[in-house]
């Protein structure tokens, strides 16, 4: 028994040294991750087929408008969902660029039809639409849509990484690997328009902040945290002060009548950490619903 207990034993321990660890962190997908320029100081991720394998997309979000796929769908000629697998924003501060990984065309390249676009080439590649705006065949299952000049400076780029920059992949590792939306940023302002009114301060106070990450879990309930590291103590003081402060407001401008909408505001937690400003968020599957009718509207069709 001894003779073949050790031989094993040796063989277990020999096929573990050669497996690959666990990554932890944001996953990206190779046929995406080349194409990130090095001076990218934003990305955000949508595991699409992994969203729709959760009981909250079958029964919140698979009849809700979407704008963020619905957009891209229409711009790429995708007509269902379904085939769309992943979704990157990549963003250098300046200009930015959507990439999506899918099933765009059962032929050897996608049937574009833009109105008034035209197609021309560019290093190789193709791209539909004119001086301001187009979309970016990079392959059959890889299509890019922003400004014209962001994507060819995508593909200026292409080739020259194999990734994030090493402080974009740093923020990504503090990501679970299941997060089905998620965001990291490590400069450039976190809000890139003037916010109006009341709300000047708080795009002042967002701005300052350094580096941050968000991200969120639909597996069960509406999990996530958001993150933001500011440039100094005091700052971050104010950014936590104002995240609580709208809290508040919130919960106290929520209609008695509507009694889940004030539970919102309780699965929502503020910390403070020294420069760092954490937004804890956990709300139960039952709320989900209410979540959603804010942050998107309500769906197509009433359930």
């Amino acid at each position: 028994m001894i003779k073949w207990t050790l031989p094993l034993a040796a063989a277990a321990a020999l096929l573990s040294s050669c497996s690959k660890p666990v990554v932890p962190g944001a996953r990206i997908d190779p046929a995406l991750a080349g194409l990130i320029p090095a001076d990218t100081v934003m990305l955000a991720g949508v595991h699409v087929d992994a969203l729709q394998k959760t009981s909250i997309y079958k029964k919140n979000l698979a009849d809700r408008p979407l704008p963020l796929f619905d957009d891209f769908a229409q711009q790429t000629g995708l007509t269902r969902r379904e085939d769309l697998w992943e979704l990157l924003f990549i963003s250098n501060g300046k200009q930015s660029v959507l990439l999506g990984h899918g099933k765009f065309s059962d032929g050897a390249e996608p049937d574009l039809k833009r109105p008034g676009a035209k197609r021309f080439g560019y290093k190789g590649l193709t791209l539909v639409g004119d001086e301001e705006t187009a979309v970016l065949l990079v392959s059959p299952s890889v299509l890019g849509v922003g400004q014209t000049s962001a994507l060819k400076s995508l593909v200026d780029n292409k080739g020259t990484t194999n990734g994030p920059p090493a402080s974009l992949a740093a923020r990504m590792k503090e990501i679970p690997t299941e997060a089905a939306f998620w965001v990291a940023t490590v400069g450039g302002p976190v809000v890139p328009f003037p916010l109006p009114g009341n709300l000047g301060n708080l795009n002042r106070v967002l701005n300052s902040i350094e580096s941050g990450l968000a991200y969120l879990d639909l597996r069960t309930g509406v999990n996530g945290l958001a993150v933001g590291i500011c440039a100094s103590e005091q700052n971050a003081n104010e950014l936590h002060d104002a995240v609580r402060g709208l809290i508040g407001l919130g919960r106290a401008v929520a209609p008695k009548n509507q009694p889940e909408l004030g539970k919102i505001f309780d699965g929502i937690r503020v910390t403070l950490e020294s420069r760092k400003v954490n937004v804890h968020i956990d709300e139960p599957e039952e709320l989900v619903d209410t979540v959603l009718n804010l942050m998107l509207g309500r769906r197509r069709t009433a359930p």
